[in-house]
């Protein structure tokens, strides 16, 4: 399981140029959102030497398939601390592998959130991360009873302050948020 020891924002780079900024961010741990195989390594080297434990999204890597084999090579090539993924298959393979493992929930309609919901019992992640912001506060309560074994993150068009607090005082431990405005606030 992740700990968090405080509520926190990670940065969720989108954008190579918000790089640095998120480099520097209180965060212990950075989303490397949109990358490609072939610019993974420089960028995760840029953010271990600023002392971040990277985090990629293995379904939205360029050039990428999150199969068994790859997820070892983003673990022993890219040196790469965790991995995000809505399939429990990945997210498996990720805990195999000794990487942090973050499941991805996106609340669209009952039935994807059905589904969800019984794949986190296949899966057991490390993180639980549900998408959009707006739907995670209003579904906590269907994702609380895994907070003893996974932590609960909410993602996903959060970018005021007011309502990453909401999100903190419901019980997520973290916000994943490309927002870059957000990244330098402590909670």
């Amino acid at each position: 399981m992740i700990e968090f020891d405080r509520p926190t924002i990670i940065p969720s780079v989108r954008r190579l140029k918000d790089l640095d900024l998120a480099a520097q961010c209180p965060s212990d741990f950075v989303l490397l959102s949109e990358v490609h195989i072939g610019n993974l390594e420089p960028l995760a080297a840029v953010l271990a030497d600023a002392g971040k434990m990277v985090l990629v999204h293995a379904d939205l890597i360029g050039g990428f398939k999150a199969d068994r084999d790859g997820i070892k090579l983003l673990r022993n090539m890219f040196h790469v601390d965790g991995v995000l993924s809505q399939s429990a298959h990945v997210v498996s393979a990720a805990k195999k592998a000794k990487l942090l493992a973050i499941q991805r929930v996106f609340i669209m309609d009952s039935r994807s959130l059905d589904r969800s919901l019984a794949s986190l019992g296949e899966a057991r992640p490390d993180g639980i991360e549900v998408l959009p912001g707006a739907l995670a506060s209003r579904y906590f309560d269907l994702f609380e009873q895994w907070s003893d074994s996974s932590a609960l993150i909410a993602g996903g068009m959060v970018r005021t302050r007011d309502e990453a607090d909401d999100l903190f005082d419901l019980g997520y431990e973290a916000i994943t948020t490309s927002t870059p405005e957000l990244w330098k606030m402590t909670f």
